[in-house]
């Protein structure tokens, strides 16, 4: 037997939240910690339309990229003993919620408002200091931080160090997966 199945769970993954509160970063080290296959949402979609799904919704709309999302999604819950990582707004969608929750456990990262911010204007740098661009990715957070008033279980990350944070994600996946 593989790897993949003597240390990740049968059922996957789902880590949701607000940007920048480590969804990416902590679950592609959980993935590559249990040997299981990484999916980032976003990722998926942008390998699929070659262009992001900012640009899909300011181009086409939130309707075509609501489509998309849900399409990917299908697809993503097909795979197993996978981590995948969902935008906080596509969660939103209770179908693609639904789809989710079937194929395994969905924890919410969080963290506290101004320790998001200090992590963009690190991960940004000068771009941050524009007005126009704060004000896009503020506009972008309010939107992604709807997810955490949904009933699922959450992680706070804002106190916790990288590891920590694996750590923790690591025992919920095998404490919450059904084997």
């Amino acid at each position: 037997m593989s790897a993949v199945f003597e240390t990740a769970p049968y059922q996957n993954l789902t880590l949701t939240g607000p940007m920048g509160v480590g969804k990416s970063t902590v679950g592609r080290a959980v993935a590559q910690r249990l040997g299981a296959p990484f999916f980032d949402l976003e990722n998926e979609i942008l390998a699929r339309e070659g262009q992001s799904a900012e640009e899909i919704r300011e181009l086409f709309g939130e309707a075509r990229l609501k489509t998309l999302e849900a399409e990917t999604i299908r697809d993503l819950t097909l795979q197993r003993h996978a981590v995948i990582v969902v935008s906080g707004p596509a969660i939103l969608d209770d179908l693609n919620r639904a789809r989710l929750a079937e194929a395994g456990p969905i924890l919410c990262l969080t963290c506290r408002l101004d320790e998001i911010l200090r992590r963009m204007h690190v991960a940004r740098g000068a771009w941050f200091h524009n007005p126009a661009n704060r004000g896009i990715l503020l506009s972008r957070l309010k939107r992604e931080m709807r997810v955490t008033a949904l009933d699922l279980p959450q992680l706070d990350t804002s106190h916790l160090s990288l590891e920590d944070a694996i750590a923790a994600v690591i025992a919920f996946w095998l404490e919450h997966a059904r084997f």
